[in-house]
């Protein structure tokens, strides 16, 4: 069991040396900064759209909500012509 766990650490140390390793080489290049550079551009899109996602429905339960409580009126306040037609 140690030994498994030992072995579990060389091998997580190895893979983020390479993992180091060849992100310093692609950002090494010009192609691997514009990779990168897409990359950082791409997910900052997708946070924007579900910031924006977000937003909308918000938005969308904040209208409904309204919604409801306009639907809710006292009786007296939809329908004041009905009182007046009840005491002629």
């Amino acid at each position: 069991m140690l030994g498994e766990k030992t072995a579990q650490k060389l091998l997580f140390v190895w893979m983020i040396f390479l993992f180091l390793l060849s992100a310093r080489l692609l950002l090494a290049t010009r192609a691997g900064v514009l990779l990168g550079s897409l990359v950082i551009v791409g997910l900052t899109f997708r946070v924007t759209f579900r910031m924006v996602e977000h937003l909308v429905a918000g938005a969308w339960k904040l209208s409904g909500a309204l919604a409801a409580q306009l639907i809710r009126r006292p009786a007296e306040v939809q329908d004041p012509d009905a009182k007046a037609l009840e005491s002629k």
